[in-house]
């Protein structure tokens, strides 16, 4: 920074008024042409300036500040460990080196947005990214792409994927050229997870090949099992089933070698999901049940989630003893973490937690419960994630029981129904 703008940054980050720092020094209007660079303060009255706001005359040379964010931000790039991330963050965030010099704290308070959202501190996450929008037109063209990026990563951690996505391409277009492979692999798979997760297909694919490569590259097994994940999955979505497998399989050999339970979760979960969009109701069943042994405690979602597409799978062998185990299993998760649809905030809970009520009241008989839940619950959810598939599932049994029950006419309503989802999603995979 010159000395207009280093003086305009500690009279901003002080929240002093112009009319405070240049009282008793000089009129405020010069001292607005020197942050502004259209005049050099003289000696005496940068002495003063400096002296009223506790820095030094010049900036000084910081070897160990530099070192200490690099680390910090090579830390935040990849995080797997949050313990140690976290410990990190205790032993060096009071040290005097990284407040010493703005545009290391500038780097530092930027990194530390990362931070409060990896640890899940989404509250000091906004407050920090409120605080530093001020500082904006401090920033060099790097610590101007990663604000965007980590705002990108504040709406992906919100579900507002739009927006995220949205964010993510913006700091695409302000990205520097001297940007490091392994950051700008973390931007294109960040980009391929938000489009993926809006549905760009195209876009997702695209951004999650690019990132493959430079993790091919850099040999980082984690995101390499990710991005193989995501192009299976968008590749499921439209039809290219062979592809999927493929990527499948990738995920799923590399993954077995890494130790970290939730992606192995995660692999053996979508490729059970995988097999039951095949119908191939026994392979998914072996890749669902090996996805529970990997599931943590705490993601009660994701376990609810794998409950689901198990019943689903039994419900279409017609085994509705299977069924009802893994029914009531979820139902003891559910009465022993004391949870329903109103208690937890998190929206991905609510949804798995509806269907599972759904296919709970299906398979103990309990039609008309069955009927409500589907129709005015269940399917304004399946058709805001553009669940084709599972409308058709519902919409198929649900004028299969109408036919049992001699409801011919509200049998053939329902089967259409369950068409027009399954052409629904023949149009996806044709766009």
């Amino acid at each position: 920074m010159d000395t207009g703008m280093r003086l305009k940054y500690h009279r901003m980050k002080r929240k002093m008024s112009l009319e405070d720092l240049a009282s008793g020094i000089l009129l405020p209007k010069e001292l607005k042409k020197i942050e502004s660079g259209l005049k050099e303060p003289g000696l005496k009255e940068l002495e003063a300036l400096c002296k009223k706001l506790s820095i030094s005359l010049a900036p000084k040379d910081n070897p160990v500040g530099k070192v200490l964010v690099k680390n910090f931000k090579s830390l935040l790039l990849h995080p797997q460990n949050k313990a140690k991330i976290m410990e990190q963050y205790a032993d060096i965030h009071n040290h005097p080196l990284l407040h010493n010099d703005e545009e290391i704290e500038l780097e530092y308070n930027i990194q530390q947005i990362r931070f409060f959202i990896i640890t899940g501190d989404l509250d000091s996450a906004e407050e920090m990214m409120k605080d530093i929008e001020r500082f904006k037109e401090f920033m060099n063209q790097e610590q101007f792409y990663l604000y965007h990026k980590y705002l990108g990563n504040y709406h992906y951690i919100l579900d507002e994927y739009e927006l995220a996505l949205k964010t993510y391409l913006m700091a695409e277009k302000i990205s520097p050229s001297t940007l490091p492979t392994s950051e700008l692999g973390d931007l294109y798979y960040s980009i391929g997870i938000s489009a993926s997760q809006c549905w760009e297909i195209n876009l997702a694919n695209k951004y999650s090949t690019m990132a493959l490569k430079i993790y091919q590259q850099e040999f980082v097994p984690k995101r390499i099992v990710e991005c193989h994940l995501n192009i299976a999955i968008n590749e499921r979505r439209i039809g290219n089933y062979r592809t999927a497998k493929e990527h499948f399989k990738y995920a799923f050999t590399i993954g077995n070698k890494i130790d970290n339970d939730f992606l192995k979760f995660n692999t053996e979960y979508n490729y059970g999901y995988y097999y039951y969009q095949l119908q191939n109701f026994q392979a998914a069943i072996t890749h669902l049940e090996n996805a529970l042994k990997f599931v943590p405690e705490e993601y009660t979602s994701d376990l609810i989630l794998d409950y689901c597409v198990l019943i689903k799978c039994y419900i279409e062998l017609e085994d509705f003893d299977s069924a009802k185990k893994i029914l009531n299993k979820g139902q003891n998760v559910i009465e022993e973490r004391n949870i329903s649809v109103d208690s937890p905030s998190n929206n991905q809970f609510k949804e798995v937690y509806v269907e599972f009520m759904c296919l709970k009241y299906f398979v103990n008989n309990e039609f008309d419960n069955f009927v409500e839940c589907l129709e005015n619950k269940l399917v304004p959810i399946l058709k805001n994630h553009n669940k084709h598939f599972e409308i058709g599932f519902y919409y198929g049994h649900l004028g299969n029981t109408y036919i049992r029950m001699g409801e011919f006419e509200k049998s053939a309503y329902s089967l259409v129904k369950a068409k027009k989802a399954y052409k629904e999603l023949m149009a996806i995979k044709e766009e």
